[in-house]
């Protein structure tokens, strides 16, 4: 029995075809799974044979997709392809094709909504990135980085609302869901509708803005189709580097990060771990971001990351300096100041008693600020440049 629903055959067959292509399967693993002749499933997915209620319970079950979603409206679904980073399609793992069907499905649905409620999203106003395959990939994407953040009118500082400004800006749409904890997330590029991402909300807020930021490079490329990312991944396609390259740049400037870097071995005379938390509270980055993009700028050691990992650095040391620096309300003082009033003391050049005189405050708070950002109080991951 033929369907009698109020959407086009050349509708309901994208659909087909999108969610055979999220569940894997090619039109002869279809066929045999669903009993269905082959040619028959490429003329369905065509939208030049129609589909009747007993093919239509096959393809859900096989799929793994309800009926209601396939049926829908009549809007014209996204034609994604669909791509696993770093592995191969025929050993994608079911967590990448559940992320990429769900993605598909949000960004179908929020079309729907857009086009109910007559809302369209912000104009897609970026630039356009041609990778030149001359040139070094780290200099084209703190080139692409910067012409986005001038463009943007963000300076060369923090950017602290990262997903609005994408989503108000760019008019890139972005969710956060609960994702199997091995994947970061993943990007929907189509060139008529714009990008859509979904960022793993059980990772930390530094790590779904280092992934969102990875993201936002697929539309600058125009790179269409859904792409999945898992962490760790590392054998990355030329685009792909770029992007991670692209999204360090775009959330630490390498002008500003020499800045600060500077700023802070000047007031102490050293640099040290306690520095490089406070730069990454001060990008709103993790740790290891914020370690291997200095890694990688020549201002530490390369390996530094994996030295102070094995002797124990964790979100600890993280959570700890962040509460030194923010547990004040309002604070005693800033960050600088901590350093600055910490380097006097190393140095002999004042006495506790002084810096509280100085700075205003009781001598036992000020012992117990400067024993933090004293050479006293620096840790065992200290390191020497």
């Amino acid at each position: 029995m033929t369907l009698d629903v109020k959407i086009r055959p050349e509708t309901l067959g994208a659909r087909l075809r999108n969610a055979r292509l999220h569940s894997q399967k090619t039109q002869e693993a279809a066929a045999e799974a669903t009993g269905i002749a082959r040619t028959t499933i490429a003329a369905m997915e065509s939208g030049k044979r129609p589909i009747d209620a007993r093919h239509l319970r096959a393809f859900a079950e096989t799929y793994q997709v309800s009926e209601v979603e396939l049926l829908g409206t009549d809007q014209q679904p996204l034609d994604l392809e669909v791509k696993f980073r770093s592995t191969p399609a025929a050993s994608a793992t079911d967590s990448q094709a559940t992320v990429a069907r769900l993605l598909t499905r949000l960004a179908s649905g929020t079309l729907e909504l857009e086009t109910l409620v007559s809302r369209q999203p912000a104009k897609q106003d970026y630039p356009v990135i041609r990778l030149d395959r001359d040139d070094g990939l780290e200099q084209q994407a703190e080139d692409a980085a910067m012409a986005l953040r001038q463009r943007l009118g963000l300076g060369i500082g923090p950017i602290a609302n990262l997903l609005q400004m994408m989503e108000s800006e760019l008019g890139v749409r972005i969710f956060e869901r609960s994702l199997p904890s091995e994947i970061s997330g993943a990007v929907a590029y189509d060139p008529s509708h714009g990008g859509f991402i979904v960022l793993n909300a059980r990772h930390p807020v530094e790590r779904r803005r280092l992934t969102a930021a990875h993201e936002c490079g697929h539309p600058l490329l125009r790179k269409p189709g859904v792409t999945v990312l898992r962490v760790g991944d590392e054998d990355y396609d030329r685009e792909e580097r770029f992007c991670d390259a692209f999204a360090r740049s775009l959330l630490m400037p390498a002008s500003a990060v020499r800045r600060k870097y500077s700023e802070l071995r000047d007031v102490s005379g050293k640099f040290t771990v306690r520095h490089i938390i406070a730069l990454a509270l001060y990008f709103i980055v993790s740790v290891e971001a914020m370690t291997r993009r200095i890694e990688a700028l020549g201002l530490v050691p390369r390996g530094l990351y994996d030295s102070l990992r094995d002797k124990g650095l964790t979100s600890d040391h993280t959570r700890s300096v962040m509460q030194e620096l923010e547990s004040e309300s309002p604070p005693a003082f800033t960050p600088h100041t901590y350093f600055l009033a910490g380097a006097a003391v190393d140095r002999d050049l004042l006495s506790v008693e002084q810096v509280a005189h100085m700075l205003d405050m009781d001598l036992v708070t000020t012992r117990r600020l400067l024993s933090k950002f004293s050479s006293e109080g620096e840790d065992v991951l200290e390191f020497h440049l």
